[in-house]
């Protein structure tokens, strides 16, 4: 090849380069009226996009704009991955978009003759209403079998080895989701590769994880008092259950256990998946984390490992209040590809560096009160006498309970100067050292029990419960007034403490 054309391959290829665009990590939607359009009023325009990373905390990101005077309106989205977004016109529900990073999704709108809005896609892919409401019934009779897991799961045991406990819930999955969406005909092929993908993130993630304490659990119940419990600790072998899921494909709808799923990997004792340290390389923790999990999930690149690493900086930031070192953000800026992976950790970032500087109740922890143990509750409560008692009984490991700490944190923060104390109960099935960093963001007054002491709480008559987290409420003459399993919702718990004040 001569110097001419070596000089015009160089310069095209310098065009090309010129005329990539570097990836935002937003969609855009944007949609116009076809025809008139009362001018005169206003339409607000909302899109409501599954939060893939928070979980149960926060569910929906909501964006909004208002049409522009020519019918016409644009939004930017940032985004982890693609997911179908439910679009609203002034409250009124239009269907679910698909959204992808860096991609456009066009609609169009009109005015039926009864002014109602109409959406229809022109690029893109949609969820119609009737879609929606097609997929609906199944996600719901899926979600109530998960709700009674001792009936659905009726032929768990408590002596099934780990491999057998494993295969028996996933088969179970399959099984349901079979019935539940490929003998449904009122669903199109399209709405069946949906839901298969859906509904399995939301197969039993504390059932596969826990598999120690479900045996247990069970064992317990079944009250064999002529056997010995001795329960069998999975290898790394049993976590194969985890190439289930398709990693790299998160789920299009919204679902708290795919973020759950990720908390469970990197505080799950048998993997082992060490701590991010603040001043180690991504690259290098991510080179040891792969040699535990590729063989487990069969691929060693791709979202999965994006989220993961997500993940691990967001416990260092939420659980462990580290922020972020210099190396971090540096590595930060370089490894994710998406922007929206650095921007939300580096907001995260700013808001625990804020919470260090503004925390108004601090984290102390308490000496069990020397006791009889039927009496521990009693002593307890009674030495914050004269004020409103919450107790939150809860554990490192559960993450339900995890999630309802986080909701509840900033409405305790309405309850400073007032005469209520938060008092947080766990015991010895949360390892203490880990117990010991969670609570640093964790508020309030902390007990730390041996299990006998737990359980003489949680198997007595005035206080029984079988499920964390657990709430009591205690009047300021210590008398219980309320008691409730599974966090109720930050209003509920506003009105069951309000009721108590004077």
């Amino acid at each position: 090849m001569n110097n001419f054309y070596k000089l015009i391959l160089i310069a095209i290829m310098a065009l090309a380069c010129f005329n990539l665009k570097a990836m935002t990590g937003k969609a855009t939607l944007t949609g116009k009226f076809l025809g008139s359009f009362p001018i005169e009023k206003t339409f607000s325009v909302k899109i409501a996009v599954p939060n893939l990373v928070e979980g149960a905390s926060r569910q929906f990101d909501e964006y909004e704009t208002q049409l522009e005077t020519d019918g016409s309106f644009s939004l930017l989205i940032p985004l982890f991955s693609p997911v179908y977004a439910m679009l609203t016109i002034n409250d009124e529900n239009l269907g679910a978009f698909f959204l992808s990073p860096d991609k456009e999704t066009k609609i169009d709108l009109s005015l039926t003759n009864t002014n109602k809005i109409q959406a229809k896609v022109i690029e893109g892919q949609e969820l119609t209403i009737d879609d929606l409401e097609k997929i609906n019934e199944p996600f719901m009779k899926f979600g109530l079998k998960l709700r009674d897991p001792l009936n659905s799961l009726s032929e768990l045991r408590w002596n099934m080895a780990p491999d057998e406990y494993k295969n028996y819930i996933l088969q179970w999955t399959d099984k349901q989701i079979a019935a539940i969406v490929d003998e449904n005909k009122n669903l199109s092929d399209n709405l069946k590769q949906l839901l298969h993908g859906d509904l399995k993130w939301k197969t039993f993630t504390g059932y596969l994880f826990n598999y120690e304490d479900i045996t247990r659990g069970l064992y317990e119940k079944g009250k064999n008092n002529n056997t010995t419990f001795i329960p069998i600790k999975p290898n790394k072998t049993y976590y194969s259950f985890l190439n289930y899921f398709d990693w790299n494909n998160p789920p299009v709808f919204n679902d708290p256990a795919y973020s759950i799923m990720f908390k469970r990997i990197l505080i799950d004792s048998i993997l082992n998946i060490p701590d991010l340290e603040k001043n180690q390389s991504l690259v290098n923790w991510l080179k040891e984390v792969k040699m535990t999990l590729n063989p487990l999930i069969g691929y060693d690149s791709g979202m999965f490992y994006d989220m993961l690493a997500l993940h691990a900086y967001m416990k260092q930031l939420d659980e462990d209040l580290k922020p972020l070192s210099i190396r971090q953000i540096e590595d930060i800026k370089t490894y994710f590809k998406n922007p929206t992976f650095a921007k939300y950790l580096f907001v995260k970032n700013e808001a625990l560096m804020k919470h260090i500087t503004q925390t108004k109740f601090p984290s102390i922890i308490k000496e069990t009160p020397v006791v009889d143990k039927e009496n521990l509750m009693d002593a307890i409560v009674s030495s914050y006498k004269g004020k409103v008692v919450v107790v939150d009984f809860w554990a490192t490991w559960c993450v339900p309970c995890l999630e309802s700490i986080k909701l509840f944190k900033p409405l305790k923060e309405d309850f400073f100067n007032e005469n209520v104390v938060f008092v947080y109960i766990t015991d010895e099935s949360s390892p203490k050292e880990l117990w010991k960093k969670k609570i640093q963001d964790i508020t309030g007054e902390h007990y730390y029990l041996t299990k006998e002491e737990s359980k003489s709480i949680s198997n007595s008559k005035q206080y029984s419960f079988d499920k964390i987290p657990t709430y009591m409420f205690f009047d300021s003459n210590g008398v219980l007034k309320n008691k409730i399993s599974g966090y109720p919702g930050n209003e509920e718990m506003r009105k069951m403490i309000e009721k108590l004040l004077p």
